[in-house]
C-alpha cells in the first residue's frame, strides 16, 4: 500500500497536469474560435488583408515622473517675541492683501516695555543737550527704545502679500513663540509642480526644456517649464528634486497631485496603427503575415501614441503586421495583399 506522501504528491502532479490541459484549451479556444479574428478553414479563400513592415522608428524618450503642485509663492508666518495669541482674524481659504492682520498678540508686556524705553529716550536726549550725559549713554538708550518699539510692532501678524491663508496653526489662547508656525499664505495665481527625477536620469533634464505635465483632479493636461533643478541629490532616494512652472486654464490647488513626462534623450522603439492591436481580457495580441498566412502574436505594449501603439515585446524589425482585413481573420488563416 503506498504511503500517505506518495498519494499525495500523485494528487498534486495530476492537479499540475489538468490545470496545462485547462489552458491549451483556453488558448486553443482563442485562436481557433468563431469570433472576428479567429481562424477560418485555412483550406478557403484567402482573407485580402492591408499590411505594414515594422521598422524602428527614432522617438524621444520619455520617462514619466510624480510629484506634488505647489504655489510659486508660499510663505509660513511664525511670530518674533513670545506673547499669547488674543485674537485670530483669519481662516484657510480667506483671501488677504498685503498688510492685512491676520492674528493679533497680546502687547501689554511689550507697551510697557516701549513706554518705559521711551521716557528714557527723552530724559537722557534732555540730558544730552545739557551735556548731562554722553553720547555713549544717550546711544544705548536710544537702541533699547528702537528695539522696544519693534518688538511692539510684532505683536501684529500680518499678510506679507496678497494671497490665500492655507493653513493656520494656532487659536486664542495659545502661547506664540520663536519659530512655532501659525500662518500658512499662499500667492493663488501662479504654480509649480515638484517631481524627484532619478539621478540615472537627471543628466537628459534641462532649465528651460518643455514638459507636459498632467493634473489628475482637474482633468486638464497642461504645459510646463522646468524653472529649477537643486544641484545635490537626497541621499535617501537618489534622485535630484526637478521643479515645474505651470500654465493651465484651470488653476490647481496646493497639494494636487501630477505627472511629468520628461524627454530625456532619443530611443528606438517599434510602432504599429492601433487598429492593428487586439484586447481579449488580459491578452493582447496582433496577427502578422508569413509566408502567405496570418500568424497571431501574443504583444506587450505601451500606450498610444499619436495614433500608433509602441510594441515592446513580441514583434520584431522587418515583420509585416496587418493592419486591416476584409473578412474572418485567425491564426494560420491564408492571407493575401491588397
Amino acid at each position: 500500500m503506498p504511503a500517505p506522501a506518495a498519494r499525495m504528491n500523485d494528487l498534486d502532479l495530476r492537479t499540475v497536469r489538468a490545470i496545462l490541459a485547462m489552458s491549451l484549451l483556453a488558448l486553443a479556444s482563442l485562436t481557433c474560435g468563431s469570433s472576428k479574428e479567429e481562424s477560418v478553414d485555412a483550406g478557403g479563400p484567402a482573407v485580402d488583408v492591408r499590411m505594414r513592415e515594422i521598422v524602428p522608428e527614432r522617438v524621444a524618450d520619455i520617462h514619466e515622473v510624480v510629484g506634488t503642485v505647489r504655489s510659486r509663492l508660499s510663505a509660513t508666518l511664525a511670530a518674533k517675541v513670545t506673547a499669547t495669541v488674543d485674537e485670530v482674524l483669519v481662516r484657510p481659504g480667506d483671501a488677504v492683501r498685503t498688510g492685512d492682520l491676520l492674528a493679533k498678540l497680546d502687547d501689554r508686556e511689550l507697551a510697557a516695555e516701549f513706554e518705559r524705553a521711551r521716557a528714557d529716550h527723552e530724559r537722557f536726549g534732555r540730558l544730552l543737550e545739557r551735556q548731562a550725559a554722553t553720547r555713549a549713554e544717550f546711544e544705548a538708550v536710544r537702541s533699547r527704545y528702537l528695539i522696544a518699539a519693534a518688538a511692539l510692532s510684532y505683536s501684529s501678524i500680518t499678510a506679507p502679500f496678497d494671497g490665500l491663508v492655507t493653513q493656520k496653526f494656532c487659536d486664542a489662547g495659545d502661547l506664540a513663540v520663536p519659530g512655532k508656525s501659525l500662518f500658512t499664505v499662499e500667492e493663488r495665481t501662479t504654480f509649480r509642480l515638484e517631481v524627484n527625477v532619478p539621478e540615472r536620469l537627471a543628466s537628459g533634464v534641462g532649465l528651460g526644456e518643455e514638459v507636459a505635465v498632467a493634473i489628475d483632479a482637474t482633468g486638464e493636461e497642461c504645459s510646463g517649464t522646468i524653472s529649477e533643478i537643486v544641484p545635490a541629490a537626497d541621499a535617501a532616494t537618489r534622485s535630484f528634486l526637478v521643479k515645474i512652472d505651470l500654465r493651465c486654464r484651470e488653476l490647481p490647488k496646493s497639494g494636487m497631485f501630477g505627472r511629468a513626462r520628461l524627454p530625456v534623450g532619443e530611443r528606438l522603439g517599434l510602432f504599429v496603427p492601433t487598429e492593428a492591436v487586439y484586447e481579449r481580457g488580459q491578452l493582447t495580441y496582433l496577427f502578422v503575415a508569413s509566408e502567405g498566412h496570418a500568424r497571431m502574436r501574443l504583444v506587450k505594449t505601451r500606450t498610444a501614441h499619436e495614433g500608433a501603439i509602441e510594441v515592446l515585446a513580441g514583434l520584431q524589425p522587418g515583420e509585416q503586421v496587418i493592419v486591416s482585413a476584409e473578412g474572418q481573420l485567425g491564426d494560420g488563416e491564408r492571407v493575401e495583399a491588397r
